[in-house]
């Protein structure tokens, strides 16, 4: 048996390591779908963003130099024909506090404002004063004072932590030098490269000066330039215009427009602008956001009505406004840097569990119902082969037990029968003593061979019975004179103790004969060695029913050992160390018969000591 356990242990686990193994592939793969899946909506809004803040830097880099003033001269118009500049009204998108244009002179100007000394557009002109002006005038020192911008790599995506991965932002904010090819994919694949520096670019825009007027006429209208900006430079195309004999006619304005540049330069306010040099003057033109209503707008046009918003929570920090350090754990959260020229942005996104995302219910369903049925299949395979095996054992063990039981009376008989053939013992006392002895011996044999015989009709179920009703009392009483030689030849001493009158009950004479003397005999095999050599045999009325019991005052039965006494074959001792005599069939052909008289035994030990089986009857 001990072999057989052995060698289950090592079937069961090279059988339940790899349903292990592939049980927990099976749940990392669940996790891992549903994180892709989330990833996935995280990439796909994050995109949505990109291709807004892409459409807004579109919108503002192919906007023409001369709007940034009130009155500008379109491409394609006549030198005298002013426009009024589309910025010239207050903005309509709630996210831009105001457009600004710096010149060459340092003075800042707004399309809002015609002239400086209009008090109406005095307000607008004085804010973008209040914040734009330090970032150019003290670019240096705002820029050591500025707090670092994240070093994770501009138009990547990373996650912050997820239902399976608990990493903090630190350690996904992968420096650039050692970022992953995906993380670069990533930015590729979202087109950020249309957004990424774009080169010096010329652009045509005023229309051909006027052929040849008069020099007086030149000086008497203003030229464009006089409205664009202010100060000295006003002046500036007249006196071309003296120094020239002639005008130039089909002169083009040559302009250079560098590609945008964005700074967060307040915890709500973001700087977005580019330098533009005309006719060797630089100015720097751009507008101002304000970051709150940014992120409104980017919300809005992201997650928009698509059934995401209830589970998505977006918002944005920088460097100098930093997100909160702490997530969510139930949350999927992602963290996403834009692209040039808004990398001091970063938006995070606190993504719930998607409904109907990663189907892992069904997969943990499945794990579970593998483990279960793998489990019980090897609880069920140990326990038929565990019970085969044992009961096997058992046999071999009865007929080893059999032939010694079989063997010690035959030799016993045989010995005694050939020294009163030959003569040997002349004393009459004696030879009734060895009479004796073969009679005692035979009857010894008898029972284990009735017993052998009797277990085997049980077993093959063709032990027929003829019940009769009746009092038990009285086969108590005659069952107990026959054994009490027996018992007093052993040393003990045998009590009956029968209740009258007593009920009826169905039972067979012979099968209540032996399941006396089985459960007799077997008292005082076990209780040899007991402080009290008393067996007591009663029968007694209890709750409707006959209650038949044998008790013993021996060292009574291991707990252990209880629940098995009653199967065939089984000894409480080793066949090789065993004490007591028996083949293991006593008490299991005890219940046999007692189930074919439709009666139930039971055994117990006594709290006062001893041992005791009872056979009970219900009353018939």
């Amino acid at each position: 048996m001990r072999r057989f356990r052995i060698l289950f242990l090592a079937i069961a686990a090279l059988v339940i390591v790899p349903v292990g193994l592939l049980v927990g592939r099976a749940i990392d793969s669940v996790a891992l779908e549903r994180r892709t899946q989330h990833e996935a909506v995280a990439e796909r809004i994050f995109d949505e963003m990109e291709r807004a803040l892409s459409e807004l830097l579109a919108r503002e880099e192919e906007r023409p130099f001369g709007q940034y003033s009130h009155d500008y001269i379109p491409q394609g118009q006549a030198s005298g024909t002013l426009v009024r500049s589309p910025l010239a009204d207050p903005p309509s998108l709630p996210y831009i506090v105001g457009y600004f244009q710096i010149d060459p002179d340092g003075k800042i100007e707004t399309p809002l404002q015609p002239s400086p000394r209009e008090d109406a557009q005095r307000t607008v002109l004085s804010d973008l004063e209040q914040a734009v002006m330090p970032y150019f005038r003290d670019g240096s020192r705002v820029a050591r004072n500025r707090p670092a911008a994240a070093s994770q790599v501009p138009g990547s995506t990373v996650a912050v932590s997820d239902d399976s991965t608990r990493r903090t932002a630190q350690e996904n904010q992968a420096a650039p030098s050692s970022a992953s090819a995906f993380d670069a994919l990533r930015a590729l694949n979202k087109g950020i490269e249309q957004r990424a520096a774009r080169q010096m670019k010329t652009e045509l825009e005023y229309a051909p000066a006027p052929r040849a007027e008069p020099r007086a006429a030149l000086r008497a209208a203003p030229a464009p330039e006089q409205r664009l900006y202010g100060g000295a430079e006003r002046d500036a195309p007249a006196r071309l215009a003296d120094a020239a004999p002639e005008p130039r006619t089909n002169e083009l304005a040559r302009v250079e427009i560098a590609p945008m540049v964005g700074r967060v330069i307040e915890a709500h306010r973001m700087l977005l602008y580019r330098t533009v040099v005309r006719d060797a003057q630089a100015y720097r033109q751009g507008l101002l956001l304000d970051l709150d209503a940014l992120a409104t707008w980017l919300r809005t046009e992201a997650l928009g009505t698509d059934g995401v918003a209830p589970y998505a929570t977006v918002s944005l920090s920088n460097p100098i406004a930093p997100g909160p350090a702490r997530v969510a754990s139930s949350a999927f959260v992602y963290q996403h840097r834009f692209a040039e020229p808004f990398a001091d942005l970063n938006a995070r996104l606190a993504l719930q569990r998607l409904p109907g995302v990663g189907g892992a219910n069904y997969v943990y369903a499945l794990c579970a119902v593998v483990l279960v049925a793998g489990g019980l299949g090897l609880i069920a395979i140990y326990r038929m082969v565990s019970v085969t095996v044992s009961y096997a054992e058992r046999r071999s063990n009865f007929v080893a037990a059999v032939s010694h039981e079989l063997k010690t009376p035959l030799t016993a008989i045989r010995m005694y029968g050939e020294m009163l053939r030959d003569g040997i013992v002349p004393a009459e006392a004696k030879r009734a003593e060895y009479y004796r002895h073969i009679t005692v011996e035979s009857e010894r044999l008898s029972r284990l061979i009735n017993n052998v015989l009797e277990f085997s009709r049980l077993e093959k179920g063709t032990r027929q019975m003829s019940l009769v009703t009746g009092s038990l009392g009285g086969v108590v009483t005659e069952a107990a004179e026959l054994l009490r030689p027996h018992a007093e030849r052993e040393g003990f001493t045998l009590d009956v103790d029968v209740d009258t009158p007593l009920p009826a009950v169905r039972f067979e004479r012979d099968a209540l004969l032996q399941v006396l003397f089985n459960l007799v005999d077997n008292a005082v095999k076990y209780a040899r060695h007991g402080d009290v050599k008393r067996i007591s045999v009663s029968c007694r009325l209890h709750g409707g029913e006959v209650h038949l019991a044998v008790r013993d005052h021996g060292p009574g039965v291991a707990r252990h050992h209880l629940r098995k006494l009653f199967e065939p074959f089984y000894r409480g001792e080793s066949e090789l160390t065993r004490q007591s005599k028996g083949t293991g069939l006593g008490l299991a052909l005890v219940q046999g018969l007692a189930k074919q008289m439709g009666a139930r035994a039971a055994a117990r030990n006594l709290e006062t000591g001893g041992f005791e089986v009872e056979v009970t009857f219900p009353a018939a």
